[in-house]
């Protein structure tokens, strides 16, 4: 066996790290475009600095925080299938 990794791992590290830099390209030109673009809100909060990040990230936290919470409710035990008798 060899320490090496395979050819497709190395393509795929590639592909990511290029994925990643072009992610940040355009975070980075849309970060700038908010300085210099007026965006017409309808309540004034929107007008403000980077809202629509800060208020897609929030978002994005609350779902995963409410999914974790319902998981918990929901959630059987691990061997819940397995009590009792068969129907064989």
């Amino acid at each position: 066996m060899t320490d090496r990794p395979s050819e497709t791992t190395t393509d795929m590290q590639k592909m990511g790290k290029h994925f990643t830099k072009f992610l940040l390209g355009i975070a980075i030109i849309l970060a700038v475009l908010e300085l210099f673009l007026h965006r017409h809100g309808v309540a004034p909060i929107e007008d403000s600095f980077m809202f629509p990040a800060i208020f897609g990230f929030l978002a994005f936290v609350f779902i995963v925080q409410v999914g974790k919470w319902l998981r918990q409710m929901i959630m059987r035990p691990e061997d819940y299938y397995e009590g009792g008798e068969s129907d064989d």
